[in-house]
Formats: C-alpha cells, structure tokens, sequence
C-alpha cells in the first residue's frame, strides 16, 4: 500500500466510526487486517465481528438485554483499538516519518529502559554532577537517553508498566532537561497512535513539581485531547482525570496555553509581513540609518535608554515603519513568533539530526552547549551570555541552540559584536519580563509553554520530512467545538477569552463561531455588545444578510445608538436595498446631524436610487462641511450630468482634471460635451481616457457601454454612438 492509500483509508474508518456504521467499518478492517499478515489482529477482526452480529441478531428478535448498550459501546471502542492496531502496522511498514523510521529500528532492537537508566546513574556517580555539566555527558550515556527517548516514542507496551516510567520522571531530578524531551517523546507517540495507558500517565505527570516539565505536559495534553476529542466520552478515567485537572490547575494557564497554540496559526503570515514589508524598509533607510544613528559605535550604555530621540527624524522618510516596528515589538512581547524566518535556515546543523534535540531545554550550565563551544572559551567564561540566552523568553529553544551553534563559524569579530549587542539587548528584556512577573504570576509558566510550543511548531514546519508528518499547527485547533473543553472550563470562560483574542485579531470567521456559541450558551440575546460583535464578524466576511439579522436585533434593544443605525443601514445598501438604507441612514441623521459620513451616506442612498436631485443637496453639503474633499466632485458631476446640468457638470469635471485626474473624469468629460454638442472634443477627450495608465479600450468600452443609456437620454442619437466608437479606434491607430 502507499501511504496516501492508508490515510485514506484510516480517514475512511474513522469517518464510518463517527456515523457507528459499524458493519462497514468492520468490512473495511477485515481488508486492511489481512494486509498485516498479523494473525492476532486477523483473529481480533473475527471475534468482534462475531460479537456484532450477534448483537444484532438478539436485537432483531426481540430479546431483552438491559446490558446491551454497554456491549454496543464496547464493541466501538474495541473496533477503535483494532484500528489502531492495524494502522500502526501499515504505517511503520509504509512510511518514510522519522517517527515511523524510529519505530522500525526500536522494534529490531528493544531495549529496556530501566537498565539504560541504571547505566546512566551509573555514569553519574562516577563523576560529580557539576563536573560532568561542564564537561558534557559521555558517550554511553547520551546513547542511553536516545533508548529512553525512542522506547518512549515508539513502544506502545512501556506504559503498561507505570511504575517504570515513575522512576524515569519522579526521580532523578538531575536530569530534568533529558525528562522534557521525554515528555515530547510521549506527545509525539500519543500524536501518531491513541493509547490509553500512555494518555492517562501524562495526565499523572500534570502535576510534576518542575515547571518546565509541568507546561510541557500541558501543552501535549492540549494538542493530544484535541485529537482525540471524538472518543475521549468512551472512558470514564480519562474524563475524571480532566475533571481533576481543571480542579488542580488555573483556569489562566490553561486558556493562556490554549491561545497561543491558535495564535500559533498566524505565525507564517507575521514572517511573510516581516520579510516583505519591515525587511525591505529598513534596507531602504539603512544607509541613512546607519549615517544617523551612528551604528558603528552604537555599543554603549544608550541601548539601555529606550528608544533613540534621532528615530522620528529617520523615519520621516518611512513614516509607516516606526508605527510597523512598534506593532511588531508589542506581538514580540505579547509572546508572537516572529523569528522564525530568521532561525529557519539555521536548522540545517548535524546537532537537529536528532529528533530529541528540536525539544531541548537551553539550561545554564548545559552540557551540550559546553560541547559545541569547546573551541570558544570567551563565551564559555561569560557566563552571563549563556545565562541571558537561557532566560531569555524572547527566543524558544530551538532558535538559541541555533544561535548558539552558529557561534564557531563566525569571524572573531563578529561573535565579539554580536556577543555585546545581546548582552545589552538580552539584558534590557529581561528586566521588562521581571517587571512583568511581578505583575502577572502566570508569566513565567506561560513564558515556557510558549517557547515549547514554538519550539513543536519548529519541528513540524521545518523538519526536512516535515511533508511525512501529521502536523498538528495545520490542524484547525477549534478548540470551542471540542466536547473536553466543558470539562476543563466548566464556566465556559474559555468560549470568552477566545472570541475575544480572535475577534481582536481580526479572524472573524473564526471569532464569529465562538461568539455564536456564547451568545448561546447565555441564552440572552439582550446583551447588544456580544450581538454587534458577531454582526460586524458577519460584515467582515461579507456576509451582510447575517450581519443585518444581528444589526438589527441589537437595534431593537438600544434603538439610539448612531453606529449600529449606520451599520444596519450599510448592510441594506450592500444588499442592493437602497430605500431601507437610507430610512437608517437619517434616522443616524437625526442624532447626529453634522455628521459628514452620514451625509455622504444618505447622498449615496439617493444616488443609487437615481434620485440625483436629493443626491446633489447632499453631496454639496458634504463640499461645504469639507472644502478640501476634492473626492466629493466625481459624484457632483455625474449628478448634475444626469439632472442636464452640463455648465455645472463641466466646472468641476475641469477642477478634477487639475490634479491627478482618473481615466473617469476623461470619460466623464467627453460625455458632458458630446451631450453639449461638440463631437470632435468628446472624441479627444475619450482618446486620453483610454490612454490613461490606468485604462484600456476593453476597460473605456466597459464603462462606456454602462453609460449607454444615460447619453441617449440627453438626446444622444443611438446610431451615432457606434460610429464614435470606431472613429476613435482609428484615432487610436493614428
């Protein structure tokens, strides 16, 4: 089989489970059970099968069974774990994922990990802790973590022996940073293959007194409930334990966690907006930079001053790339991934070969930074570079270990520059991060989870097999939609945070989800701030029928509020109901009179009514509200074009003309003078037009054909219009 043949199928199975057509699922099994050649799961297929018929079979006779719905219920979690089964076969067979590669090598060579344990103490009580983190981990010893970290990946028996995996993550408190990989090894298995044992002792480990093995724990139950939400009811442990874990952890960690996975979602576009908007920017002012700002002697004290007095006067010739800057710094702080474009390309070192190294901790002191800057003293001395790194919540794992492994193949210089410029800005960062903690307890926690998170998403998105894998950061990650999160949120606070942080940001078909649900969920329509929400999602999406039904209940509530009037009002003129817009539009005039919005409004409502008279009254109260509105004079002049104004019309045609005139207001010029009688000055006036760097003849004749009508209407003879038409082809010619 090839392996979009067994997604396929496996997708094909789960969907049949979904709908309990079990008969089919069964049908599908049987196939794919005999392409195992596993006589166990071939036997497994034929027992349940057995057991369903028979079910049905006392069913159709009528035969009373108060146990037979608990016999249904066990047959579809047994078929779920045959198909478990079946699939893991097919895929370590299959597949070219390195978790699937790694399987194929630890099931040719199991090894048992509490004697790679007892040989890791072992290595350790030969040396003195402190020693050996100076001096890195020997040989024997990073081979033995490797077994630990690929029996926990790949071999779904281990955890039927907890006590084991107690001794692994309960004691030896020294090797916490090998425990958190251990933890992603768990994650990465639970990802590829449901398994009950594996699932309820990470949910053991919630509680686990190191914080960085704590929200590691947290972040892959978050991911691997998501999955696995469609199945989660048929186990009651399961189900208690989440109950628990909602008791024993608060409530802000946990949406906290849950946020920054879906923010994770806007991580590639942040890139994209980075490269080609900030980039290329400050490659346009750099030299000016540079002359200005004096960078090459900008290693000083300053940098701890805040932001330089000279940068207004920079970027007056970017007046957009501070602002851009600002909004990307306060992402940056918000905890939004924005260096992977810079770190993507510094994933190609021997050191990521490992799978386990993407979900390294950067600890200080760390044995496999002492390895890898065994030639740079300097930086080994200063411990406060190491240390900044390591604390520094800016950077995830991954991308310091990248920094760090970059530093060997630097010019002398260079590591001396760029070993001061993180020192100062690291340095700087920390102390707004301390300032913060003080602030907000969660935030070292959160801190964490965030690095870790960016740290998986780095591996999904970056591995070179990353297209073998399952990625979870492309999965939709609704966590709102999922059955677990009632039991996690019992108050549903979480459907609040996160229609709120998606509407903040702009992902309104999203945001309109959750909010719907709320609005629910409260059963209490009466709550005009939630509604506006959902029918300005609606607007944002385009959909103006749905944003009118909630415009409008919300305006039955507060009947005087002028921005949802107008909103309401906007929505009919997008739905081609000019008359019941502008009905909204002046009550909107009525409580605010002068505004200039609503005037224009209104004049549009008339206009499209062709109601030009009552257009025009507007659109020159509009000119004397706001002199310098030259935009307002392209409808003036068409208004007074079709009232046979053409005096008018022409006066501020020729004003448009002045400055930076469309190709339009030559169509439009034309238009007025042929209707005055001059044919040859319409025909050069029609000339400019289509030879406007905006236009075309296929562009002109569009808008030229639209306005057909009007200019018969001002006594333009029908069968002259085609022989303008082909004179100014030849003209174009000439």
């Amino acid at each position: 089989m090839t392996i979009q043949e067994i997604k396929k199928a496996n997708s094909l199975v789960l969907q049949l489970l979904s709908k309990k057509e079990l008969k089919s699922v069964l049908d599908k099994l049987g196939e794919l059970a005999k392409k195992t050649f596993d006589s166990a799961l071939i036997d497994s297929h034929y027992n349940l099968m057995i057991s369903y018929k028979s079910l049905l079979h006392y069913t159709v006779e009528g035969i009373n069974d108060p146990e037979r719905q608990s016999v249904y219920q066990q047959i579809v979690v047994d078929l779920y774990r045959l198909s478990d089964k079946i699939f893991l076969i097919l895929n370590t067979k299959y597949s070219s994922s390195p978790f699937y590669e790694t399987k194929r090598k630890s099931d040719s060579n199991p090894v048992s990990i509490l004697e790679a344990l007892s040989e890791i103490k072992k290595d350790f009580d030969d040396r003195e802790l402190m020693e050996k983190e100076a001096s890195g981990y020997s040989e024997e010893t990073k081979s033995n973590f490797d077994k630990i970290f690929n029996t926990l990946l790949t071999q779904p028996q281990i955890y039927k022996e907890q006590s084991e995996l107690e001794e692994i993550f309960i004691e030896n408190e020294a090797l916490w940073t090998q425990q958190c990989t251990f933890v992603t090894a768990i994650t990465i298995h639970l990802l590829h293959t449901f398994n009950i044992d594996a699932l309820l002792f990470l949910l053991k480990l919630r509680v686990h007194p190191n914080l960085e093995i704590k929200q590691r724990v947290n972040v892959g139950l978050l991911l691997i409930l998501y999955k696995y939400d469609y199945r989660l009811e048929n186990y009651k442990s399961i189900i208690d334990e989440i109950k628990k874990w909602q008791i024993e952890e608060s409530d802000s960690i946990l949406q906290g966690i849950i946020i920054q996975l879906v923010r994770s979602q806007e991580t590639e576009d942040l890139a994209r907006k980075f490269s080609d908007e900030i980039l290329p920017e400050m490659a346009r002012v750099h030299p000016n930079l540079r002359d200005r700002l004096d960078l090459d002697n900008i290693i000083s004290d300053s940098l701890q001053e805040g932001k330089n007095p000279d940068w207004e006067d920079i970027f007056s010739d970017s007046p957009e790339l501070l602002s851009k800057l600002e909004e990307f710094s306060k992402l940056q702080m918000e905890g939004a991934d924005l260096f992977i474009s810079t770190f993507r390309m510094l994933k190609d070192f021997p050191f990521f070969n490992k799978m386990s190294n993407w979900f390294l901790p950067f600890s200080n002191p760390n044995p496999e930074i002492s390895e890898i800057l065994k030639n740079d003293s300097d930086f080994i001395k200063d411990t406060n570079f190491i240390e900044n790194i390591a604390e520094a919540g800016l950077l995830c794992n991954s991308d310091k270990f990248s920094l760090i492994l970059s530093i060997p193949m630097m010019p002398q210089s260079q590591k001396e520059m760029m070993g001061q410029m993180f020192l100062a800005d690291l340095e700087s960062a920390k102390e707004v991060e301390k300032s913060e903690e003080l602030i907000d307890p969660d935030k070292e926690a959160l801190s964490i989870s965030n690095q870790y998170i960016q740290d998986l998403y780095r591996f999904f998105k970056i591995h070179p097999q990353k297209a073998s894998m399952d990625d979870p950061f492309s999965w939709k990650l609704d966590f709102y939609n999922k059955s677990f999160i009632k039991h996690l949120f019992p108050n549903d606070n979480i459907l609040t945070t996160l229609g709120d942080y998606l509407f903040n940001k702009n992902r309104f078909k999203e945001a309109v989800e959750v909010l719907e649900i709320v609005l629910l969920r409260d059963n209490n329509e009466t709550n005009v701030q939630l509604l506006q929400k959902i029918a300005f999602c609606y607007q944002q999406e385009n959909d103006y029928e749905s944003a009118l039904k909630y415009y409008l209940k919300a305006d039955l509530i507060e009947t005087d509020k002028v921005w949802n009037i107008k909103k309401v009002a906007h929505c009919y003129l997008h739905l081609n109901n000019s008359e019941e817009a502008l009905k909204y539009y002046q009550r909107a005039e009525e409580l605010d009179p002068e505004n200039i919005h609503t005037q224009v409004s209104i004049a549009h409502c008339f206009f499209e009514m062709n109601e030009f008279e009552e257009a025009l009254k507007y659109y020159f109260k509009v000119e004397y509200l706001d002199p310098k509105n030259q935009r307002v004079w392209r409808p003036i002049v068409w208004c007074t074009f079709m009232l046979g104004k053409f005096d008018q019309s022409k006066k501020y045609c020729e004003k448009l003309l002045e400055s930076n005139p469309t190709q339009n207001d030559f169509l439009n010029m034309g238009h007025i003078v042929w209707s005055e009688g001059n044919r040859q000055e319409a025909l050069t006036w029609y000339q400019k037009s289509v030879k406007h760097k905006d236009s075309s003849l296929k562009k002109f004749l569009e808008s030229f054909y639209n306005d057909k009508e009007s200019l018969i209407s001002h006594n333009i003879d029908p069968d002259d219009i085609p022989i303008m038409l082909d004179q100014l082809r030849y003209y174009l010619e000439g």
